[in-house]
């Protein structure tokens, strides 16, 4: 028997759905509780109520960010082409953060001052890296990666997709075609990884 969701529930999902409206429409500076009350149709104490303060409902959407990425992230393991999976775990990673420029900021440059994350936000961040280091971690296995500490090497791929990213959400840079751009810089991150018996893709 399928349970109705309470009232509660409903309003809750009201609040982080207008935060991310608002997110979305004007960034992170944009989150003051009195706004997103009002485009939830909701009075302000009803964030208060289920979020406890505006870190806990910033802290609710870090959560979502990062579950929307991890699962964006997440490739079927390919134990014949590791390395196609990383790239395409790579490129699904340059995607997410295009589509939601918004909260890729709220994640990963600390917008907002004073912001403590949460012990659920640190896990959904967590988690997201991981499938990367599984993928990694695949790679090493069937020796299409040098073998090496999985988080270190994960770690070398997520700061070139990152940097890549950060500068082109910035409009920083001087190439004519960023999506080339980076397809190039994933080959040359893979290639400073792989075996030496095996080609990159």
């Amino acid at each position: 028997m399928t349970r109705q969701r309470t009232p509660t529930l409903e309003v809750r999902e009201a609040l982080l759905r207008a935060a991310r409206r608002l997110l979305d429409e004007r960034g992170p500076d944009a989150l003051a509780i009195r706004d997103i009350a009002a485009r939830a149709g909701v009075a302000p104490m009803g964030v208060y109520n289920r979020f406890g303060s505006k870190d806990g409902i910033l802290n609710a959407l870090l959560q979502q960010g990062f579950d929307e990425l991890a699962a964006a992230v997440t490739v079927t393991p390919d134990s014949d082409h590791p390395l196609r999976s990383l790239a395409t775990g790579c490129a699904n990673y340059r995607a997410f953060a295009l589509a939601n420029p918004a909260m890729y900021r709220l994640m990963f440059d600390f917008p907002v001052p004073g912001l403590y994350s949460s012990d659920a936000a640190r896990t959904a961040a967590r988690t997201a890296f991981e499938r990367l280091v599984d993928a990694v971690r695949l790679g090493i296995a069937t020796a299409h990666i040098q073998p090496g500490e999985p988080y270190e090497i994960a770690q070398r791929i997520w700061a070139a997709c990152h940097g890549a990213i950060s500068l082109e959400l910035r409009n920083i840079g001087f190439v004519s075609n960023h999506s080339t751009h980076y397809t190039a810089l994933i080959h040359t991150v893979l290639r400073g990884i792989v075996a030496p018996s095996t080609t990159v893709l």
